[in-house]
């Protein structure tokens, strides 16, 4: 059995987990904090299901079929997700046919107009119904879970945190990066800015410093294009030591 002490983090997608692994294993060495982390990939939220705690077990037992860790080694399971377009109210979606849509079934209008475009009915009720109304229920559910029961009645300590409409969101305050630009943006963003820049840029980014509160916050805050994210409060219990 391993000795150390394991965080598993569940991120949206390759990306994210390059981004958030060096970071949060860059902050768990300057704090010298006995702990390993597992980072996976996989955008579950916007799945329709009875329980979500079921996707967060199922993306829980699926790193440990990667692994010979056991449940016992993990003390806390953390998620991070994109809010994407799961705050918006069904008025802001608008359907315009003339727009370029390329390769998405969605736009982002621009800053100060906070709208989503849509191709035509179907895709408009597409994603609102089978993607991010799951996705806005889901969260619910999930921000007021404290832990996860294991197969073996272990309760390991669970949270989920929230970055904006996206990461390259967080990071350039855009919702209208071109997508094939994404990439660069989390690149250069690594390359150049370090554990403490990410860790200011959080600092900016706060809704709040208390975990329930922060959650309300973006809820009533419906759809808007304000960068904001609750990755502050993580940072504050590492740093703390309180995982």
């Amino acid at each position: 059995m391993s000795e150390k002490k394991y965080v598993l983090f569940i991120v949206e997608g390759k990306s994210d987990r390059t981004f958030y692994g060096e970071y949060f294993n860059d902050l768990i060495s300057k704090n010298n904090l006995d702990l390993d982390i597992k980072v996976t990939g996989g955008d579950i939220l916007p799945k329709k299901v009875d329980d979500p705690v079921n996707l967060i077990k199922d993306a829980f037992y699926e790193e440990l079929g990667k692994t010979k860790l056991k449940e016992t080694d993990f003390v806390k399971i953390i998620q991070i997700c994109d809010t994407d377009g799961s705050y918006f109210s069904e008025e802001q979606f608008l359907v315009d046919d003339r727009k370029e849509y390329y390769d998405k079934t969605y736009l982002y209008s621009p800053n100060g107009n906070p709208k989503i475009y849509v191709r035509d009915q179907e895709s408009k009720d597409h994603l609102i119904n089978n993607k991010w109304k799951p996705k806005y229920e889901n969260q619910g559910i999930l921000s007021k879970l404290k832990y996860i029961r294991t197969s073996n009645g272990k309760n390991i300590p669970y949270q989920i945190f929230y970055v904006s409409l996206f990461l390259e969101h967080l990071l350039k305050n855009d919702p209208l990066i071109d997508p094939r630009d994404k990439r660069d943006c989390i690149e250069n963003y690594l390359d150049y800015n370090d554990i403490d820049s990410f860790i200011e840029l959080l600092k900016l980014k706060k809704n709040s410093d208390i975990y329930s509160e922060s959650w309300e916050i973006i809820q009533q805050k419906k759809g808007d294009y304000t960068s904001s994210s609750n990755l502050n409060i993580l940072v504050d219990e590492l740093q703390n030591g309180l995982i």
